[in-house]
């Protein structure tokens, strides 16, 4: 899948996209994610890392967000430790609180 065709199917979030690799395809290390609580926006922010690179910046609701992730061809591991952290800052962002990714 291609930015425009996340943009499109994805309107209500925003992406930014980081590095000069376009690539986003997994390797034999796989993704990984650094979860953020944007508690000013209201929003949540996951940077899909490849090779330990960051690769691409995906803003928005913790639901939207996870709607996304899940729909993504990530591992069932991956999937499960995000929810958790998805659904860790989203708590952050209605009570006020700091949020630190485990």
């Amino acid at each position: 899948m291609t930015l425009d065709q996340l943009k499109a199917t994805y309107p209500d979030l925003s992406f930014e996209e980081i590095g000069p690799n376009p690539d986003w395809t997994e390797d034999s290390v796989g993704y990984c994610f650094v979860v953020e609580a944007l508690p000013r926006h209201g929003q949540g922010r996951v940077t899909v890392m490849i090779d330990d690179e960051p690769r691409l910046a995906l803003s928005g609701s913790t639901v939207g967000l996870f709607k996304l992730l899940a729909n993504w061809e990530i591992g069932r591991a991956h999937l499960a430790y995000l929810a958790y952290e998805l659904g860790r800052v989203e708590m952050a962002i209605r009570h006020g609180l700091p949020y630190l990714q485990e």
